[in-house]
C-alpha cells in the first residue's frame, strides 16, 4: 500500500513538473524571440543614425528614420500577448512637391547666374577705367586732329595724328578680339556641357535600373541611390528645361527642350556638338538618339537653364557688339577718307591729293579686325591732308572738316555721332548686365527660401541625431537586459528538476 502512494505522489510530481518545464519553456523562447528582435531593431537604429551623421554634410542627401511597427498579437488561453516589434521599412525625409519647386528655381537660377556671368565679362571690355576705350582713343584722336587745324604745318602735331590714329585702331582691335575671345570661350563651354549633360542622364539611367532592381517585391525605398538620382536631376535642370516623371517601377522618364525624350529606362540620349558653317564656325547643340543616331537640333528650342543664356549671349550679345564695332569703325574709316582725299600735305605730298588716312574698308564683318593706316600715311606723316588747296601748308580747311567728324550723325540711320553710337550700345550692354543682377540676386533669394525648406525636412541635424543615438543606445541595453533575464529564469526552471 505504502509503495501504491509513493508511486502516486511521483507521478503527480512529475506530471506537474512536466507542465511547468512546457509552458515555461514556451514562453521563455518567446520572450528571447522578442528580444532579439528589439536588439536587430535598436542595432539598424544605430547604423541609420551613424549614417545620417556620417551624411550630413553630403549635397543632396536626405535624412533617414527607422519605422517600427507592433508585431500582430498572440492567443494564448483567450488572451492576447504582445509579440514585439519589427522594422517596417526606413524612409527618407522627402518632400517631392518642394523638390519639384527646387528643380524649377534652379533651372531659373542657373539661366540668371550664367547671363549675369557671361555679360559681366563682356561688360568688362569697355570697363571706362581702362581708359582705353574706342570712345576715349576717339575723343583723343579729335584732339590731336584739332591741334592739327591749328598747328598744320608743325611736325609734332602730324606725329601726335598718327600715334593718336594708331591707339584708336588698336581700340577698335581689342574689342573685337576681345569680344571674340569671349564669344570663343562660351562656345567651348558649351562643348564641355554637352560632355556633362550626356554622362548625366546616362548616369541617370543607370540609377534608374539600379533603383528598380533594389525596391521589387520590398517595401523600402533606394533611399540613397534616390538621393543621387535627385541630385543629377537638379544639377541638370540649371542647364536646360526638362520635365519628367516616375513610373510604377521606381523608374524616372526626363523630356528635354521641345518636350524630347532624353531618359526613359535604362536608355539615355547623348548631346554633341556640331560646327555650324552659318554661325561664323559656332557650335550648334545635337541630341543623338537612343540608337546613336543624329536626331535633332535643339540649340533654338533650349528654352530655359545655363545653355539658354550662354547661347544668347554668345549669338545675340556678343555678336551685336561685333557687328556695332565694325559698323562704327568701317563707317568712321570711310568718312574720314571721303574728306581726307580732298586734302593736300606737305613737302613730297603737298601738290598731290586723292589720298586715303585708312585702308578702304569694304567688309564690315571685318572691318575693326583689319582696320590700318594707307601705305601713304605709315611711310610718311608728311602725306597727312591738312590744306584744301597745293602748296598752301597753313591752310586747314581740310583739317576743320576732318574735326567737324566729331560732332556729325552718321550712324543709326542719322541720329549719332561716333561718340552717341558708343555710349549707346555700351549703355543697352550695361542695363542689360544691370537686368542680369536683378534677377540673379532674386533667384538666388528664391532658391534659397526652398532649400531652407528642403533641409528643414530633409536635413540632418547633428545634435537630433545624437539624441537618437542615445535613445537607440538605452533601447538595446534594455533588449540585453530582456535576454539575460530570461536566461537566468531558464536557469531557475532547469534547476527544479535537480
Amino acid at each position: 500500500m505504502m509503495h501504491q502512494v509513493v508511486g502516486s505522489y511521483l507521478l503527480a510530481e512529475g506530471i506537474l513538473l512536466f507542465y511547468m518545464l512546457e509552458h515555461n519553456y514556451e514562453w521563455a523562447f518567446h520572450s528571447l524571440n522578442i528580444g532579439a528582435e528589439s536588439l536587430y531593431n535598436t542595432r539598424q537604429g544605430v547604423d541609420t543614425t551613424s549614417h545620417n551623421m556620417a551624411n550630413a554634410q553630403t549635397e543632396g542627401y536626405s535624412r533617414q528614420r527607422v519605422n517600427l511597427t507592433t508585431r500582430d498579437p498572440l492567443s494564448k488561453r483567450n488572451l492576447l500577448i504582445g509579440n514585439g516589434s519589427y522594422i517596417k521599412n526606413i524612409t527618407r525625409s522627402h518632400d517631392q512637391f518642394v523638390e519639384n519647386q527646387l528643380v524649377k528655381a534652379s533651372s531659373a537660377k542657373g539661366e540668371s547666374d550664367a547671363a549675369k556671368n557671361e555679360l559681366l565679362a563682356l561688360e568688362e571690355i569697355f570697363n571706362p577705367e581702362l581708359a582705353n576705350s574706342v570712345s576715349d582713343e576717339m575723343n583723343s584722336f579729335f584732339d590731336a586732329i584739332n591741334s592739327l587745324a591749328n598747328f598744320p604745318e608743325e611736325l609734332s602735331t602730324r606725329t601726335t595724328v598718327y600715334e593718336q590714329g594708331k591707339n584708336l585702331i588698336a581700340a577698335f582691335k581689342r574689342v573685337d578680339s576681345e569680344v571674340k575671345r569671349n564669344r570663343d570661350g562660351i562656345n567651348d563651354s558649351l562643348a564641355h556641357m554637352t560632355g556633362e549633360i550626356t554622362d548625366s542622364l546616362r548616369t541617370i539611367a543607370d540609377l534608374n535600373i539600379q533603383i528598380s532592381q533594389s525596391e521589387v517585391g520590398q517595401q523600402n525605398q533606394a533611399n540613397d541611390l534616390r538621393d543621387k538620382r535627385d541630385l543629377l536631376v537638379r544639377n541638370l535642370s540649371e542647364k536646360m528645361d526638362i520635365s519628367y516623371y516616375e513610373d510604377k517601377w521606381g523608374m524616372l522618364t526626363i523630356r528635354g527642350p521641345s518636350d524630347i525624350l532624353m531618359v526613359e529606362g535604362n536608355s539615355a540620349v547623348s548631346f554633341q556638338y556640331q560646327v555650324n558653317s552659318d554661325n561664323e564656325n559656332m557650335y550648334d547643340i545635337i541630341i543623338t538618339d537612343f540608337e546613336g543616331d543624329p536626331f535633332r537640333n535643339v540649340t533654338d528650342a533650349i528654352g530655359a537653364g545655363s545653355l539658354k543664356s550662354m547661347i544668347d549671349v554668345r549669338d545675340r550679345v556678343a555678336s551685336n557688339l561685333l557687328k556695332n564695332n565694325n559698323v562704327m569703325a568701317m563707317t568712321f574709316a570711310n568718312r574720314f577718307n571721303e574728306i581726307h582725299r580732298d586734302g593736300f600735305g606737305l613737302k613730297d605730298f603737298r601738290e598731290s591729293r586723292g589720298r586715303n588716312f585708312f585702308d578702304p574698308v569694304t567688309d564690315v564683318d571685318s572691318a575693326a579686325k583689319n582696320l590700318q593706316f594707307s601705305l601713304d600715311i605709315e611711310n610718311s606723316v608728311d602725306a597727312i591732308a591738312a590744306a584744301s588747296t597745293p602748296n598752301a601748308p597753313g591752310d586747314n580747311i581740310i583739317a576743320n572738316r576732318l574735326l567737324s567728324l566729331r560732332n556729325e550723325k552718321m550712324l543709326d540711320d542719322g541720329n549719332a555721332t561716333f561718340t552717341e553710337h558708343y555710349a549707346n550700345y555700351v549703355g543697352n550692354l550695361g542695363i542689360e548686365t544691370v537686368r542680369a543682377k536683378h534677377v540673379s540676386e532674386a533667384n538666388d533669394i528664391l532658391k534659397g527660401s526652398l532649400e531652407s525648406a528642403r533641409e528643414a525636412v530633409s536635413g540632418v541635424s547633428l545634435d537630433e541625431e545624437a539624441a537618437n543615438m542615445i535613445k537607440w543606445q538605452t533601447a538595446f541595453t534594455a533588449s540585453s537586459k530582456v535576454i539575460t533575464t530570461v536566461d537566468e529564469m531558464l536557469e531557475t526552471v532547469l534547476s527544479l528538476k535537480r
